[in-house]
């Protein structure tokens, strides 16, 4: 009878196991949800970090560089400050795996498409505040969030210290062409000056007359970059006993720089 029992429980129990759902196997490194795309093409800029300062100069807005920019192709650019007065650019690129971990770390874990548009909700704090932006532009869309004051789950430094550190392997970035635009200006004694050499390509007067922007490339941009960086744009360069100042805008870098010419396009500096 025992015997019989037990013979009955155990088929009951391998027929409750037979039809019990098998346990569901997930892979820890697959996402979950939704698949995040992007175009790949290198000028497409997919990340950008950016800080504006309300109504300041001309120059000083076409000098300025965002933050950090992410392009589809996984180039990485981002600006950081360099005591006492400078900041340095940087670029690397990211692998597919670092690059969605990264989109996926801004869209997941800090919730971007939930975060507000502070900006759009108030008025600027004061006539020269600093307006912090925050893009994506992935499959889910192109999306832009700002702020005066501050971010919900600190996202705009969260953000920046991870374009800092994602890679550590880096690169000075020295543009290999971009616009200049100069401006004359008063001299002023509490700026640090430096004479434009006569071997230079161009004249500062000639330029700042034509009130146009202009091409350049080779030793002349290099210096003008390296001293602009160094000095956040505070250099004042001495031409025939008058002070100009200059902008730079290296074009997919820049914020809204014009895009470089082509070759027939590009002038040819002077002798």
């Amino acid at each position: 009878m025992w015997r019989k029992l037990a013979l009955i429980c155990t088929v009951l129990l391998l027929a409750a196991c037979g039809n019990a759902p098998a346990a569901e196997q997930t892979s820890p490194s697959q996402p979950q949800g939704e698949v995040i795309g992007w175009d790949r093409n290198p000028n497409t800029i997919v990340m950008r970090l950016d800080r504006i300062i309300l109504n300041e100069s001309p120059r000083e807005r076409l000098n300025r560089l965002p933050a950090c920019t992410l392009y589809g192709d996984g180039r990485l650019v981002w600006v950081s400050a360099v005591p006492p007065a400078g900041e340095e650019v940087s670029e690397t690129y990211l692998d597919e795996v670092t690059m969605r971990s990264f989109l996926e770390y801004i869209i997941r874990d800090l919730n971007f498409y939930d975060l507000p548009d502070l900006a759009a909700q108030e008025f600027p704090p004061s006539e020269n505040a600093a307006q912090e932006s925050l893009t994506l532009n992935v499959s889910r869309g192109l999306r832009t969030i700002r702020s005066y004051r501050g971010w919900a789950n600190n996202a705009y430094l969260a953000v920046l210290e991870r374009c800092r550190t994602i890679n550590p392997q880096r690169a000075l970035f020295v543009p290999t062409g971009a616009w200049i635009t100069v401006y004359q200006e008063e001299r002023n004694p509490a700026l640090p000056e430096v004479g434009w050499p006569l071997t230079a390509p161009f004249r500062l007067a000639e330029v700042a007359a034509s009130g146009e922007a202009r091409w350049i490339s080779g030793v002349a941009l290099a210096q003008l970059w390296s001293y602009e960086r160094q000095t956040l744009g505070r250099m004042q360069w001495i031409e025939n006993n008058l002070a100009y100042r200059v902008a730079i805008q290296v074009p997919n870098i820049s914020r809204d720089s014009p895009p470089a010419p082509s070759i027939s396009e590009t002038p040819t500096p002077n002798p």
